[in-house]
């Protein structure tokens, strides 16, 4: 023992022997000099409360405070005193003081014991280090040879000790990692040569039994509270039948609590489990035996393939791995200098953009069709939902997951447009079919260039289809066509029924048209089959020429209903599929034999009772009764006996006579008549078909009261998050005077007192003296810092999400809200955004010109953007005071509504930066849905009191700013509320304008099926409707 050590411990006895005794013994000596007198009786203390101080009462109170102080070291020695005995960590109570008794105590306890631990807290670095104790390497280890344990990066005020008790779940083990790092580079360059010096930003190396940190190259999982080794194998394996796998990986190892896994049904939520190595995922998700094959079918020749696995699920939420790097450790704010500023640029983040339609395929397991699809009907059923959103309410929106797959669906272009074939279908309505037979379309094949259809019997088809070899032919991406996408909407779709089946090598998408096959099965591995079925029911839901088609699920498929409740109907068994099926062709028939129409083609095709040929298709999945069988062969025979009719029944696990579509054990989809390209059939799993119906699942969800604004400042006290009062008052007349309403608006102005100054920042001209982020509009930042000479777009966006994010971000949430592509992100990255964003943001925070206005994570443990404004804010600070003054009589209601309606400068969060500000799908950050509707809402009740005034100018400039941000005319009260001034201007023409624009763009003739409020008033101005022009 060197005599230094003998030094600190003699020390350290001493101190241990201080406190524990010597504290207490000065503490009585002190109150027995300062009051000699006996003890004061509980009347005299309150009569010394009651009198002025002579200094006793005072005093009282330091030995009050000493005492607690002991009480805290004492009992913070005594726990590190059990943990050695036990020779495992004690618990820690994370209370604000315990911290540092604790550090204490085991900086004496251990200093008594090992003669000279590790026990001084960790020297503070010039670089704030963000990273978790790590196992793997790092670019800026030291040039020693590694001892094959893993790392551990030191923290501000850590010991040896401390992170012995925190790896090794033994405080007394210090010493093997003093001995391991002793005289060991570190990356600063200096070494560790004293046990009691450590130095933030260390790294360590560690024994090979120590437990490794959460942050350890993803390797490692930390269990949560209702864990289970399976749900931690299916999360982070991707298969949870190698939950055996992890239990051996992890039996007896020891927990950071001093306990081991030693049974695979108990684990503890905080443990740190090692995840052995992923395996390759097995072909089929569906291990179901192979149906035994027909034998009708002789697909043609094809090359071996492997076997492809089905589509991926969605990927989980990214992880990142954040290895300590002396090199890009984040600094100061604080401590930068103009010099330090000029680092060279790391890369830019991933642009979403530059996904293709794979990634579509990726991410949500689906085809290209499916997903466009998807996000046309999307689009179409947000639109209700926000014209049905009743005033001072929020729609309901996807969650965190199924949002961010709906910002990727909407980001990525397909990989197939099937507009251009759907409207050179719809187009051959313009022909004339009289006397000539309708083409029967079979197949198409679809790819970015062109689209092959094959015909089931010989036809001609017009321009600009060109004919190819026997009954095929070709339409080019960019031919002219006699309808353009935006008219073929118009006309009939002749095949409603076609869907994708399978995709090719090169990218082509495999169309049939299902009424053509008229009864078929999907034969080969039943899992496989049924994803088949699965997509092709998912497509329809949606397909853009498959509206009003009745798709009837039996078996399977639950999960998809919310994708087109209208469309979509699961059904109980195959029986009730098949009685619809059978009335839906005795209703064909008749209208044939009624009409005289030579084929239901031809019915679409000319328009003839198109109502008359909507098509139903039954998709089921084995096993079904020796009854629903001959049914079903029933029904083929009926089929086979005609050339087309409006139904079709597609089966799997269920042998019927017919088409058959063979899927092999490969994913390989063969059939005839398909040529010998390798065609990999479509698939499905019912995980990916629920996160789909995931998105649309809320647009059919009722809208809920707006709720109370999240802000921490003390004007959102007594404010719901759209800017009105708790309890809002009525706006449309001037109301009495009240006292309790006089009473609360004193509450308003003294929970807001800075608000006309903050007005007044805002639109004051040249540099701004705070940071200023307009969302009202494009986004917009005027800040006093630098403005950024590369990439303003992108900081923009990163000091937009810090101000939407009043409470802070953590480095883990800003990438992967600000990085959604799910790629690994260096911290480095990471700390540039922010330190670019703070450098733009400026200094001068609560007039400190040294503070910044974005926070780091060296003061903060997250990333904060303080002392700002945003417009939005402002909005609703001058909408609540508003409310507050009309109800009070107040004469400066008018003027607070008229400044808050001077923000808006156009659709919110409009012109966003492409590829970018995927984190407003995250469902606590739809503001682009949110806002508007209460940008609405607020013009609307300035309309209400400028009519009551007499001020129809008033009013009409408050509702021309509503349309300002409602440019697609989706909300209803921008064009009532200027019937109602064009009314009490004596204007009907004007008002019949606005009728009509209104009742256009929502396709309404009639206008009783518009909303109540609407209907109630296009009834009250234009009882007997407008008068539309022809």
């Amino acid at each position: 023992m060197s005599f230094g050590r003998l030094v600190r411990a003699t020390f350290a006895a001493a101190a241990i022997l201080g406190i524990v005794a010597g504290v207490p013994v000065l503490l009585w000596l002190v109150a027995r000099a300062a009051f000699p007198a006996p003890r004061p009786s509980p009347a005299e203390l309150l009569a010394m409360l009651a009198r002025p101080d002579d200094g006793r009462l005072f005093l009282w109170f330091l030995l009050l405070v000493g005492a607690a102080l002991w009480l805290q070291l004492t009992l913070s020695l005594i726990a590190e005193f059990l943990g050695v005995l036990r020779r495992r960590p004690t618990t820690r109570v994370e209370l604000p003081g315990l911290g540092i008794s604790r550090a204490l105590a085991a900086v004496l306890v251990g200093a008594l014991l090992s003669a000279g631990s590790a026990t001084a807290s960790a020297a503070p670095a010039t670089a704030l280090t963000s990273a978790a104790p790590s196992d793997g390497t790092s670019g800026t280890a030291p040039a020693e040879e590694r001892t094959g344990g893993p790392q551990y990066e030191v923290q501000p005020r850590d010991t040896l000790w401390r992170i012995a008790e925190k790896t090794l779940g033994d405080p007394l083990r210090w010493r093997e990692i003093y001995e391991l790092n002793s005289g060991r580079e570190q990356p600063d360059g200096e070494r560790l040569t004293e046990a009691a010096l450590l130095r933030t930003g260390w790294l360590l190396e560690l024994p090979a039994d120590a437990v490794p940190g959460p942050d350890a190259d993803g390797h490692v999982a930390v269990v949560g509270p209702g864990d289970t080794l399976t749900e931690i194998a299916a999360q982070h394996l991707g298969d949870p039948s190698r939950a055996d796998a992890v239990f051996e990986e992890n039996r007896g190892r020891l927990q950071l609590d001093g306990q081991r896994l030693n049974h695979p049904d108990l684990i503890r939520p905080g443990w740190t489990l090692v995840l052995p190595e992923p395996t390759q995922p097995p072909p089929s998700a569906d291990p179901v035996p192979e149906e035994p094959r027909p034998e009708p079918v002789s697909p043609p020749a094809a090359a071996p393939i492997p076997d492809d696995p089905p589509p991926p699920e969605p990927l989980p939420p990214p992880t990142t791995t954040v290895p300590p790097s002396p090199g890009n450790e984040e600094r100061s704010a604080e401590a930068h200098t103009d010099a330090q500023i000029e680092a060279p640029e790391a890369d830019p983040p991933a642009d979403p953009e530059a996904n293709d339609g794979s990634t579509v395929a990726v991410v949500l397991g689906s085809s290209s069709l499916v997903v466009a699809g998807l996000v046309a009907a999307l689009a179409l059923r947000r639109r209700r939902q926000l014209r049905a959103r009743r005033p001072y309410h929020r729609i309901a929106v996807p969650s965190d997951d199924a949002g961010r797959a709906e910002w990727i669906a909407a980001a990525s272009e397909p990989t197939v447009d099937a507009a251009f074939l759907d409207a050179a279908l719809r187009g051959l309505a313009l022909s004339d079919w009289a006397g000539i037979d309708a083409p029967p379309l079979r197949t198409a094949i679809l790819d970015s260039e062109h689209a092959v259809v094959s015909l089931a019997a010989q036809a001609s088809l017009p321009e600009p289809f060109e004919p190819l070899e026997g009954r095929t032919w070709s339409v080019p991406a960019t031919a002219n066509l006699p309808l353009g996408p935006d008219d073929a909407g118009g006309y009939c779709a002749p095949f409603p029924t076609l869907v994708s089946v399978a995709t090719g090598a090169g990218g082509q998408t495999l169309l049939v048209d299902l009424e053509e096959l008229g009864i078929a099965h999907v034969t080969g591995n039943l899992g496989l089959a049924t994803g088949l079925l699965r997509h092709v029911a998912a497509e329809l839901a949606n397909s853009r020429w498959s509206e009003d088609c009745e798709i009837l699920l039996v078996g399977f498929g639950a999960e998809l209903a919310p994708l087109n409740p209208e469309r979509l109907q699961v059904l109980p068994d195959v029986a009730a599929g098949l009685t619809e099926i059978r009335a839906r062709l005795r209703a064909a028939r008749d209208t044939l034999a009624q009409l005289g129409v030579p084929s239901l083609l031809h019915g679409r095709l000319d328009g003839t009772a198109p109502d008359a040929w909507l098509p139903v298709v039954l998709l089921a999945t084995g096993p079904a009764t020796d009854e629903e069988r001959a049914g079903l062969a029933d029904i083929a025979g009926e089929i086979g006996g005609t050339r087309r009719a409006p139904v079709a029944v597609v089966t799997a696990g269920i042998a019927l006579a017919g088409h058959e579509l063979h899927v092999t054990d490969g994913g390989q989809l063969l059939m005839p008549d398909v040529g010998e390209e390798h065609w990999s059939a479509e698939n499905m799993s019912g995980t990916t078909g629920a996160g789909l119906a995931e998105i649309l699942a809320p647009t059919a969800q009722p809208d809920v009261p707006a709720g109370p604004a999240a802000a921490p400042e003390t004007w959102a006290d007594g404010m719901r998050e759209d800017g009105t009062l708790d309890e809002r008052p009525e706006t449309a007349v001037k109301p009495p005077p009240d006292p309790e309403a006089v009473r609360r608006l004193t509450i308003v102005e003294q929970q807001d007192p800075d608000l006309d100054h903050d007005l007044a920042r805002w639109s004051a001209e040249g540099t701004p003296d705070v940071p200023l982020v307009g969302i009202l509009g494009e986004p917009v930042v005027r800040a006093p810092g630098q403005f950024p000479a590369v990439r303003p777009s992108w900081f923009t966006e990163v000091l937009v999400y810090l101000s939407l994010h009043p409470l802070g971000v953590t480095m883990q949430t800003a990438v992967t809200d600000l990085w959604p592509e799910g790629n690994k992100i260096d911290p480095a990255t990471v700390r540039h955004a922010f330190y670019g964003a703070r450098r733009w943001a400026g200094r001068g925070l609560d007039s400190d010109s040294e503070r910044a206005f974005v926070s780091d994570m060296q003061s903060d443990s997250t990333y904060r953007l303080r002392g700002h404004l945003l417009d939005w804010d402002l909005f609703r600070r001058l909408r609540k005071r508003a409310q507050a003054r009309h109800a009070a009589g107040h004469d400066g209601a008018v003027t607070d509504y008229e400044a808050a309606l001077g923000l808006i400068r156009g659709p919110v969060l409009s012109a966003l930066r492409p590829g970018g500000y995927a984190w407003l799908n995250n469902h606590d950050q739809r503001h682009d849905l949110q806002i508007p509707g209460f940008l609405v809402d607020a013009a609307h009740e300035l309309v209400d009191l400028a009519l009551a005034a007499g001020d129809p100018a008033l009013a009409r400039r408050a509702a021309e700013i509503a349309r300002t941000v409602d440019v697609d005319v989706v909300f209803d009260r921008p064009l009532t509320d200027l019937m109602r001034i064009a009314h009490a201007e004596d204007r009907p023409s004007e008002m019949e304008r606005y009728a009509a624009i209104l009742l256009d763009a929502r396709g309404f003739d009639v206008p009783e099926e518009l909303p109540p409020e609407t209907f109630a008033v296009l009834n009250e101005l234009l009882p007997h409707g407008p008068r539309r022009r022809t």
